[in-house]
C-alpha cells in the first residue's frame, strides 16, 4: 500500500523564476564566491581549478582524525543493542545532501555548503543533545562556563587541528544551531567581526611569544 509523502513543493511561480534565473545565468547576491575566501594564512592553500577554495576545506575536514569518530557517536542514548541506530556519520551525510539540494535551488556555493555540513558536528558529544546538556552541566559545575558543541567544533578545526580552514566554513559551523538557541533562523552579520577579532588577538599573542 503506497503512502502519501507530505513534501511541500515549490510554487509554480517560484520554480519558473528559478528556471529563468538559471537560463539567464543570474547570480545569487548572497552566494559566497571562492575568490572571497578568508584564511588565517592567506599565503597557503591557494585555490586552483583542480582544488577550489572550499573543496580544500572539505578535504581538510575529512582527513582530520576526529572525522572518524563520527562513526561511533550515536544521535540518541540507547539502553539496548540496535545496529540501525542513527549515528553522526550518517547524520552529517544526510545534512550535506539536504543542504546541497537547497543550495542548488538557491544557486549558492555548494562546496562551502558541503564543508559546513560535514564539519558542523565534529565537536559534538555522544548521545545527541542530551549528552551535550549533561556534559555542559558537569563542565559548568566545575568551571562556571558552558559547553556548546558548535563552538567546540570550530575549536577542533581551528585550534586542536590548525589546518588553516576558511573563516566562512568556521562561521557556518558556529552558526548552524540557531534553531536551538533562538528558535528561528535569521541572517546576521555579527559573527564574522567576532571571529576576525579573535583571529587577530590570537595572532598577536603568537607573535609576542616568538
Amino acid at each position: 500500500m503506497s503512502q502519501t509523502k507530505n513534501y511541500i513543493p515549490l510554487s509554480k511561480e517560484l520554480e519558473e523564476r528559478i528556471r529563468e534565473d538559471r537560463e539567464n545565468h543570474v547570480k545569487n547576491p548572497y552566494a559566497c564566491s571562492d575568490d572571497a575566501v578568508i584564511r588565517r594564512d592567506m599565503a597557503h592553500d591557494k585555490q586552483t581549478i583542480w582544488r577550489p577554495a572550499f573543496v580544500r576545506d572539505c578535504e581538510k575536514i575529512m582527513h582530520i582524525p576526529y572525522y572518524n569518530r563520527y562513526a561511533d557517536k550515536t544521535q540518541v542514548f540507547s539502553l539496548y543493542k540496535n545496529d540501525d541506530i542513527s549515528r553522526r556519520a550518517s547524520h552529517v551525510q544526510l545534512v550535506s545532501r539536504t543542504a546541497r539540494n537547497i543550495g542548488q535551488a538557491l544557486n549558492l556555493n555548494l562546496d562551502l555548503i558541503e564543508a559546513i555540513s560535514i564539519g558542523h558536528d565534529i565537536g559534538h558529544t555522544p548521545f545527541g543533545h542530551e549528552g551535550e546538556r549533561k556534559l555542559s552541566q558537569i563542565y559548568h559545575d566545575h568551571t562556571g562556563r558552558y559547553f556548546n558543541h558548535n563552538i567546540h567544533s570550530a575549536r577542533v578545526l581551528d585550534r586542536i587541528f590548525p589546518v588553516n580552514l576558511s573563516l566562512q566554513t568556521l562561521d557556518g559551523i558556529i552558526c548552524h544551531n540557531g534553531e536551538m538557541e533562538m528558535q528561528e533562523y535569521k541572517p546576521q552579520s555579527c559573527v564574522f567581526p567576532i571571529l576576525l577579532h579573535i583571529w587577530g588577538k590570537t595572532d598577536r599573542m603568537r607573535s609576542s611569544s616568538v
